[in-house]
């Protein structure tokens, strides 16, 4: 059994003679700790003397255990840190929104859906996260409206339970991502409302043309006495106004680029963000210096010969618009495929609702349905699945099980089979 220690001390190092010089060295304190010696150069023939070595053992014992304290402190600082019962949430979602959601796909999103998190259970512990607190949060929140929706009696929207949903899996990545770095004794588990099955919607080719037409300035009037659309001509600054939301509609529909992607685009190569290349006729749908997501990939495309036209023809138009306002206003326009007043688009959901309506399409089709809707034509017309996916920047089982099912050899072997 060993020893239990003494602590720190001094001890008296008698003097000798130096082995290689020949030197007397004289008696010379030293401070003892365990296996640590540290000379105090005092001696009982020097000026310090005894005292002197005292003082510095007094200031090695003190800073020994001010350090102690220290790794003591900090030892049940962690412990707080893993005692559900002692950690505000708020604490776990601001490490979640600095530590990791930089690196998502979208962190301005995730920070507008913990932002939502806050409100609710900023003030609350880890130990409170439990079913009918979430089923309480998503009762709050689906009495809230959205605020990116457009405004008006017919056209608000509230926060449904699949977006309060989505707020709490933001909770439950936090609360893992904060187990990774103080692990919990026990850690909650999260409630989310079921997640129904997606139907996958996508447009038809009649309803992407009524789209399309909304786009270019259009409005559906309603139809005529033998069924044909009525389409009223919109003023020019309308016109104008849409111009984004046509290369918006037209990119999604040839690329089933996610909405994100499409925003990010720049004429000129960018190591940090999406950009298109007319030479090789190819959209880098992310920066050469950007890592690619897990869960949402984003490959090289190769753009369809229609695209590729009108990317062209929107880039001399976009050359002589920047040489006009360098000419008149000394200013820069922005380099991006979608812009507005000179300016990068930020979001399009208003502009989108307001073409949809127009278009006299259903109110629930949103800017996403355009990329169900190129992996479902891709299918109808019979693309091999690892082609598809590949063009539409998702895995080959994806797409399969979202949209295989539109594909004219469907199960034909087993309908064959059958007769």
């Amino acid at each position: 059994m060993p020893r239990p220690s003494k602590g720190p001390r001094l001890h008296l190092r008698s003097g000798r003679v130096h082995p290689r010089t020949g030197k007397p060295i004289p008696d010379i304190y030293y401070i003892r700790d365990g296996q640590t010696e540290i000379s105090t150069g005092c001696g009982p023939d020097r000026l310090s003397g005894p005292e002197g070595a005292e003082a510095q053992l007094a200031a090695y014992i003190s800073q020994k255990w001010a350090v102690r304290a220290e790794e003591e402190e900090a030892a049940d600082d962690r412990r707080r840190r893993g005692d559900p019962s002692k950690v505000l949430i708020a604490e776990v979602l601001a490490y979640y929104l600095k530590g990791r959601a930089p690196k998502l796909a979208d962190p301005k999103a995730t920070a507008v859906r913990v932002d939502a998190l806050m409100r609710f259970w900023g003030t609350k512990k880890l130990s409170e996260v439990y079913r009918s607190e979430c089923e309480a949060y998503v009762a709050e929140r689906m009495t809230h409206t959205i605020k990116a929706a457009r405004r008006g009696p017919a056209l608000e929207k509230r926060v449904t339970d699949q977006g309060a949903r989505r707020e709490l899996e933001d909770l439950s990545a936090a609360i893992h991502y904060w187990n990774g770095e103080y692990p919990l004794t026990v850690r909650p588990k999260v409630w989310m409302p079921e997640k129904p099955d997606s139907p996958r919607d996508a447009l038809t080719r009649g309803q992407a043309a009524q789209l399309l037409r909304a786009a270019m300035g259009y409005r559906n009037e309603g139809l005529d006495a033998q069924g044909k659309i009525i389409w009223k001509r919109l003023g020019a600054s309308a016109i104008a106004n849409r111009m984004h939301l046509r290369r918006f509609v037209l990119i999604g529909l040839y690329t089933g680029n996610r909405p994100a992607v499409t925003m990010a685009m720049l004429w000129q190569e960018s190591p940090l963000q999406a950009w298109v290349d007319l030479d090789s006729g190819m959209i880098w749908r992310r920066g050469k210096r950007e890592k690619d997501h897990k869960t949402k990939r984003r490959p090289v495309v190769k753009m369809p010969r229609g695209l590729l036209e009108h990317m062209r023809r929107w880039k001399r138009l976009d050359e002589a618009k920047a040489a006009e306002i360098r000419e008149r206003d000394s200013l820069e326009m922005a380099n991006s495929v979608l812009h507005h007043g000179g300016a990068p688009v930020a979001k399009v959901r208003k502009g989108f609702e307001a073409i949809v309506a127009d278009a006299g399409l259903p109110a629930e089709i949103t800017p996403h349905w355009l990329r169900h809707t190129c992996c479902t034509w891709l299918m109808e017309a019979d693309v091999p699945a690892w082609e598809a996916a590949a063009f539409a920047g998702m895995t080959v089982k994806a797409l399969e099980d979202n949209y295989g099912h539109h594909r004219p050899t469907h199960q034909a072997r087993a309908r064959k089979a059958l007769g």
